[in-house]
């Protein structure tokens, strides 16, 4: 817990002070530059299920205040001249005990990389990493409660990537393919109930800017990852598409993402798992300091095992929420936020009938 302290103390003396933190040195070509959010949250949530044989269970929560993904690190650029650099990143967030109230008990290193670039052709790094396949997704503007969790892979460990980013005109273009071998454990520095033997997956995003107001994104990727099964020799496979759009006129955005995920041989030979998610979601901005948005998702978990009988969920989910920035201030801005949402889940050949899902959240951000 000491080093939790020591933690947030330095976070709240970088925020306290963001502009300082930002060096360029020209001297020597280089450029470091100290991020990170406090992220905090309250929470009251209510679940109602609804029994095959007519059972009824209700269950009302209002949860503690504690972390929401709190972070804080680094980034590093080193000028190694002919347009060739150096780079680095390193990211520190916070996680909680499975007995904690306040999610602030333990520091783990969420992204760890370096690597070499080219501003004309690239960059090329390795470690620990959100991956470019993360920025597919379109629809994940909310807060605390984005129905985008995304069935790509969005973050691995000890991958090597190789990301290009080139300007045509008008149109932006992103590509980016990562490679990664065997791991024990997952993002969060924990170890996998399966052993990942290795994964890859790949992005492309093209974005066009139409006028001064308006522009659109459109964004593909794909992720494969191969892990052990606990109690059979076989490995399973999880391979997982996406096709991301959205569109941006003045201080409205529209976004849509279609994902599908597909994982076979997991548990027992014959064993196929399909996942299908369609989400929608619209922001309006009502000044400069001030949003509002909203979100729908439609998702679907088909479970066809080597022997037994099918099951399947189908949840149906929709958000409201609204943000406004307190301080904007260079890089530090401050911004409380209240989000509502809503979770309909209907179950086939299983013992629950159907459930619902009700949370409410207020948060509060300081990124610096």
């Amino acid at each position: 817990m000491k080093k939790t302290l020591l933690a947030l103390t330095v976070a709240a003396f970088t925020a306290g002070s963001a502009q300082a933190y930002q060096f360029n040195i020209e001297e020597t070509g280089t450029e470091i530059d100290f991020s990170g959010s406090l992220r905090l949250k309250w929470e009251s949530t209510s679940n109602k299920t609804n029994y095959v044989n007519g059972a009824e269970t209700k269950e009302h929560i209002n949860h503690a205040v504690d972390n929401n993904g709190s972070r804080f690190g680094f980034k590093v650029k080193q000028n190694l001249g002919g347009d060739f650099y150096a780079l680095g990143r390193v990211e520190w967030r916070f996680r909680g005990e499975a007995a904690s109230q306040h999610d602030f008990d333990h520091i783990y290193t969420r992204q760890l990389y370096a690597g070499f670039g080219h501003k004309r052709f690239g960059e090329l790094v390795y470690g620990n990493m959100t991956t470019i396949t993360d920025e597919v997704k379109q629809t994940d503007l909310p807060n605390t409660y984005s129905l985008s969790d995304g069935l790509l892979d969005s973050a691995a460990r000890r991958v090597l990537q190789y990301t290009y980013r080139g300007n045509y005109g008008d149109n932006k273009v992103k590509f980016g393919v990562y490679y990664g071998g065997a791991s024990k454990r997952g993002d969060t520095n924990l170890d996998l109930a399966n052993r990942r033997k290795n994964v890859w997956g790949t992005a492309f995003i093209f974005n066009h800017k139409i006028d001064d107001i308006q522009n659109f994104t459109v964004a593909t990727g794909f992720t494969r990852e191969i892990s052990e099964n606990q109690s059979i020799a076989p490995s399973f496979s999880q391979n997982a598409y996406a096709l991301g759009l959205a569109y941006n006129f003045a201080h409205t955005t529209y976004g849509l993402d279609i994902e599908q995920q597909v994982t076979k041989n997991k548990g027992a030979i014959g064993n196929k798992q399909t996942k299908n998610e369609v989400r929608a979601v619209v922001r309006q901005g009502l000044n400069e300091d001030w949003n509002v948005y909203a979100m729908y998702a439609y998702k679907t978990d088909k479970k066809e095992p080597a022997s037994g009988l099918e099951t399947k969920e189908t949840k149906r989910q929709f958000m409201v929420g609204t943000e406004y920035y307190l301080y904007q201030q260079g890089s530090l801005k401050v911004k409380p936020f209240l989000e509502w949402q809503a979770t309909r889940t209907k179950y086939e050949n299983s013992s629950v009938d159907r459930s619902r899902d009700l949370k409410t959240v207020i948060g509060l951000r300081a990124y610096w």
